[in-house]
């Protein structure tokens, strides 16, 4: 087999690592190793470490993330410091560590915005918004989900955005806002079943089980959960085999099947879990079990085993679930002491939840009319650039980028309207405007059609660039030549057209010019943004437009080279006839040439 190079297995481990596969991280670690340098090692501990993580061994992913962290540092490599950071700030929040977690996470966030990382920044700020809404301050959750999903919007990263509507499903269906989650969940795994995201999918189905479990629907949430189950086992996903095999026994004792759920509480026992949430729902699953079969005192003491861990990581909905088991223990077995106990423990937990519950709410309301207004300014935002900047330029601007790009042999066209100060001169101003609205609709259709980019108009003129064909320019140019106006215009503006068309004797026609070579494009302007083009090139075409024949293409020597090579194949209607030689302002004697149509 062919060895792979640094950069080759680089790209193989990221590609591992956005789908979850530790076995090919482990192999590409393998192979890493063999390189035998400083930064192949790097590399492989980071594989290692996501690899053991993704299994659920997290004492073996932190070992190799702190020892890649370390020779990160040492070679330099601030971007990859700054992934293992994000790295081990997730292990910290998989065992609620929450504060180590968010230590790590703004460590991270902090060096992804010096570097100008956005991928980086929305990462991190999404696991954020996952330490926020597993400590229960879901408003915080919801503003960095939001701010992570547009920034993933932007990115075009499909994977993230599909990831980030279903946490945004998790919020509205923690803070009881069932039909927002309902229709987010469904939305989230469209897009992980479109991007045949297995993982994803498994998870999302589970989300909808957990939905409908809530609601009453045993059969469907069931019937949802089993679904998922079987998915994240054959993915070897062993947390999320344990969450969703959790939730199937929940389901189970709220339909009465004990038997089957005593079943699957065994298969957890042998599971790694670690958790404090999974393992308290086990712990009090177990009570619960122990209960139905009549041994209280095993309950009892496994209750309160599940009570210390629920209350040494503040996790108050856990603890009022405990605390309301033992209340009712206590009082099988007229135990008042503890009954009097429990139940005011689990009244005041129940009174605080509640109080923030209401809290919360208004709390959710306000933060969701706070993004629903930013998410208006940034769509009137986006409206703006796209309305005056080609939609990938916009699109890089909205970025934050800085557009500056060279192109080598980009086609440059102009194209103004013959005698347009004769045929303008008797009509109305209304009529000179929805005479070039009509024409230049027409040119942008035409450019859209062939990928060509409009620059600008200015007066009866038109600007476009073909960045990356020549053949597409002289497309644009031939079917441009053949634009008859529109037979809607208004009656008075053809009127006026058939009296100032009457005096040029001549059919309303066009002068292009075309020529081809480097460019710089660019977009200026803060306040009002311009995309342009300069160049030797822009001015030669320009020469081309203002020295050509009306109804004819002038196009220039290094176009006609150009052109010549793909007549052939790819513009077999077309041919080029020599025009002789001409004095071209500041340019002196250039060969130029005519683009006909050989109808």
């Amino acid at each position: 087999m062919t060895k792979r190079t640094l950069e080759e297995l680089k790209d193989a481990v990221n590609s591992a690592i956005n789908s979850n596969d530790a076995a090919s991280l482990m192999e590409c670690a393998d192979e890493l190793d063999a390189l035998a340098t400083s930064e192949a090692e790097a590399v492989a501990h980071n594989a290692r470490g996501v690899g053991f993580y993704v299994r659920g061994n997290y004492a073996a992913a932190l070992e190799h993330w702190h020892r890649a962290m370390a020779m990160h540092e040492e070679l330099g490599n601030r971007s990859d410091v700054a992934r293992v950071t994000l790295n081990i700030g997730n292990v910290h929040s998989s065992t609620g560590n929450y504060a180590a977690a968010l230590e790590h996470y703004h460590r991270a966030l902090a060096v992804f915005e010096e570097i100008g990382n956005r991928t980086g920044v929305a990462s991190v700020t999404l696991n954020i918004g996952n330490v926020h809404f597993s400590t229960g301050n879901y408003p915080s959750a919801l503003e960095n989900y939001h701010r992570a999903l547009a920034v993933f919007e932007e990115l075009g990263n499909s994977s993230k955005v599909a990831r980030l509507t279903g946490n945004i499903g998790n919020v509205h269906y923690t803070t009881g806002n069932y039909p927002s989650a309902l229709e987010s969940y469904h939305r989230a795994l469209a897009m992980h079943e479109e991007l045949c995201e297995s993982g994803s999918v498994a998870a999302t189905t589970g989300s909808i089980g957990v939905m409908h479990s809530s609601t009453g629907n045993h059969a469907a949430a069931l019937e949802h959960l089993y679904r998922a189950l079987a998915m994240h086992e054959e993915l070897g996903e062993s947390r999320s085999v344990a969450l969703v095999t959790g939730n199937i026994i929940s389901a189970m004792f709220e339909s009465g099947e004990h038997a089957e759920a005593e079943a699957l509480l065994q298969t957890m026992d042998i599971m790694q879990i670690n958790e404090p949430e999974i393992v308290v729902q086990r712990e009090h699953h177990r009570a619960l079990l122990q209960e139905h079969h009549g041994n209280i005192d095993e309950a009892r003491t496994t209750l309160r085993a599940a009570l210390l861990i629920a209350q040494e990581h503040m996790l108050a909905a856990k603890q009022a679930g405990v605390r309301k088991t033992l209340r009712d223990l206590a009082l099988k077995q007229n135990d008042l002491a503890g009954y009097v106990e429990h139940n005011n423990e689990y009244t005041r937990i129940n009174e605080e939840i509640n109080g923030k519950e209401s809290t919360l709410k208004m709390a959710m309301q306000d933060k969701q009319r706070e993004i629903d207004a930013k998410d208006r300014e940034h769509a009137q935002h986006m409206a703006v650039l796209h309305s005056t900047l080609p939609k990938d330029i916009a699109d890089r601007v909205a970025r934050g980028e800085t557009v500056n790009d060279h192109h080598e042999n980009a086609a440059v066209i102009f194209l103004d309207i013959v005698g347009f100060t004769s045929i303008s001169a008797s009509m109305s101003s209304q009529d000179v405007i929805e005479l070039l609205d009509d024409v230049f609709s027409q040119c942008d259709a035409i450019c859209k059609q062939h990928n060509v980019t409009k620059i600008k108009t200015i007066g009866d003129s038109y600007m476009c660039v073909a960045f990356d064909s020549v053949i597409n320019a002289a497309h644009v140019a031939m079917e441009m030549m053949n634009i008859t106006l529109n037979e809607a215009l208004n009656e008075e503006l053809n009127k006026a057209l058939e009296n100032a068309l009457e005096k040029e004797k001549a059919l309303i026609k066009f002068r292009i010019g075309i020529h081809c070579g480097p460019v710089t494009a660019g977009v200026l302007g803060k306040a009002r943004m311009q995309y342009d083009v300069w160049g030797d090139t822009v001015n030669v075409a320009s020469r081309m437009e203002s020295t050509s024949e009306p109804g004819r293409i002038h196009i220039s020597e290094a176009l006609a080279k150009a052109l010549n090579k793909a007549l052939e194949n790819a513009l077999n209607e077309a041919h080029i006839v020599p025009r002789g030689t001409m004095d071209i302002k500041g340019k002196g004697m250039m060969k130029t040439y005519w683009l006909e149509n050989n109808a």
